[in-house]
């Protein structure tokens, strides 16, 4: 049933203690340890910047470094200086940006819709699997997908309020959008706020000087790493970069990252189909992609049926649909580059609900009950066929989850909160049990934090390769790789992290004193093979540190 106006402004009991629930999962997921392979690289970066104090000049595992742009890094780098080294350090800058966006994504819809539909995009935004994934799996893409928002909300409330301090703070994070993302991030602003304008047919906004005195504040804002770029790649043609000589650090930013994806200019190309995104946003916007599905529908055929009254926005609806073409149109794809429409996404679909009546709401709840015992399922199987050790609090979620399933409609849990509680209890299990088990065939992590641990003043080589995750673990950016046949230069004794491979060669030239074993599996690519408990164990490798004389 819908609430009435006083009680959506309002939380009950019960609906405060899921908007607990969804903040412990974000508050755990800080905690959890950095996984493969970006956010490792990316957490390596930012201790190499830190121990370096080279804030204008990246470098990775002491290679010169031409791919992101620097935002997290430099954010990631003062949290590590300021918290100390840890996973919760390198997360939490990124994660203040996403509950900011929380914040401009209420302001704006409050703006053009009512606080009503505003509560509904939040929740849709905050429980969707992105955001959790975006909390959890931290790369660039979060703080991009929040200064977008952000910066859209902040030029509306110039509009509306005429103070220029909302346009200088929207040229702020519009810089920010860049400087974590590259151009995609002007893009992303502008474009939704340019069709919005046509289509209102807003001809003086359009026309309007403010607009130069907007993109001066961003180009000001661009200096220093436009600096840095120029500095340690353009002024060096000399080096080889990505396998080429000559390589321009402001044309890579500026054009060949981002718009040579689409040109074909970019040798970046994973061969996915145009279609890609089509998938991989069922599982990104879950459980609301079939509702954003439904509210895109009847937002078209508001738009172009002539009779009906000018929608109040057209941000929304062309930010999602046109970024969702152009970033299909890239020749390399991967699930997070879609994140950036999911606010857009959000808003829409909390159009879409606050328009239903309540035997549409009551179709939709059977609907989110279906994924309810989908979950239950899940949970069922989990602990049956994957990871068979005991653990009592999966026995709680399930037994949560069937208590949800049939006593919900009798809690005072109504509207939105209801679709939620159907599906809450997915995530509490991947933020504290399937994560946390996943996390421990990471090798390089739980090896890294073993040595700092026990070994932290002795030393330690890699053999031919080097790891993101060993570094930051063993909190030192500038840990050595050494060839098996440069072993006999080393006088005194000494740790080696290698692979199985390299230990039997190790093992017939070296005396080993001590030997330590980790499992490792790459966990962002799993597969049914690995998951199963009785295929695991030949799905594995190991990786060894060994102590030798």
């Amino acid at each position: 049933m819908k609430l009435t106006t006083k009680s959506h402004l309002d939380f009950s009991g019960f609906e405060k203690i899921i908007c607990i629930v969804i903040l412990f999962i974000y508050v755990n997921n800080l905690f959890l340890d950095i996984m493969k392979i970006d956010a490792a690289q990316y957490a390596s970066i930012s201790l190499e910047m830190l121990q370096n104090d080279s804030y204008l000049q990246v470098y990775d595992l002491q290679n010169d470094y031409l791919d992101k742009p620097p935002l997290l890094f430099w954010i990631s780098s003062l949290s590590l200086k300021g918290i100390g080294i840890c996973n919760f350090a390198y997360k939490i800058g990124a994660f203040i940006f996403l509950l900011f966006s929380l914040y401009a994504i209420f302001k704006f819809t409050e703006n053009y819709y009512n606080k009503n539909t505003a509560k509904k995009a939040v929740l849709i935004f905050a429980t969707c699997q992105a955001f959790f994934q975006m909390s959890n799996d931290v790369r660039t893409d979060g703080i991009l997908t929040s200064c977008v928002i952000i910066s859209i909300w902040l030029i509306t409330e110039y509009w509306n309020k005429n103070k220029i301090i909302y346009l200088i703070l929207a040229a702020v994070f519009t810089a920010f959008a860049m400087m974590a993302k590259g151009p995609i991030g002007f893009i992303a602003v502008l474009m939704p706020i340019g069709i919005h304008l046509l289509y209102q047919k807003q001809w003086k906004r359009i026309f309007n000087l403010s607009w130069l005195f907007f993109v001066f504040i961003v180009i000001v804002l661009l200096i220093p790493m436009s600096y840095g770029l120029y500095t340690q790649f353009d002024l060096h043609p000399e080096k080889i970069i990505n396998g080429k000589l000559h390589q321009s650090g402001l044309y890579f930013y500026y054009w060949l990252q981002s718009f040579g994806r689409i040109t074909g200019e970019n040798v970046w190309n994973n061969g996915l189909p145009w279609h890609f995104f089509i998938g991989s946003i069922s599982w990104d916007f879950f459980p609301w992609i079939v509702i954003l599905y439904a509210g895109l529908f009847f937002q078209f055929k508001k738009i172009i049926t002539k009779n009906s009254t000018r929608v109040s926005e057209i941000i929304t609806t062309s930010g999602f649909v046109l970024l969702f073409v152009l970033l299909s149109m890239s020749k390399y794809k991967l699930p997070h580059y879609i994140f950036v429409t999911l606010p857009f996404a959000s808003i829409i679909s909390a159009t879409y609900i606050d328009k239903l009546n309540p035997k549409q709401l009551l179709n939709w709840e059977r609907v989110f009950f279906a994924f309810g015992v989908l979950v239950a399922i899940v949970i069922t199987i989990y602990p049956l066929f994957f990871f068979t050790e005991v653990n009592y609090l999966i026995y709680f979620l399930l037994l949560l989850q069937l208590f949800l399933l049939m006593k919900i409609k009798k809690l005072p849990i109504n509207g939105i909160f209801r679709l939620i509680g159907y599906v809450l209890v997915l995530n509490v299990f991947l933020s504290y049990v399937f994560y946390p088990k996943l996390l421990t065939y990471q090798a390089d992590a739980i090896a890294g934090k073993w040595f700092y641990e026990n070994k932290r003043t002795e030393k330690v080589y890699y053999i031919n390769e080097k790891s993101h995750l060993f570094n930051f673990y063993t909190k030192d950016s500038k840990l050595q790789s050494i060839s098996i046949n440069d072993l006999d230069t080393i006088k005194s004794s000494y740790w080696l992290y290698t692979n199985q491979d390299n230990l039997l060669a190790i093992q017939k030239n070296k005396t080993i004193l001590e030997k330590k074993a980790f499992v490792d599996y790459p966990i962002t690519r799993l597969k049914l093979k690995f998951l199963l408990e009785s295929k695991r164990q030949e799905n594995l490798k190991y990786y060894y540190l060994l102590k030798i004389k």
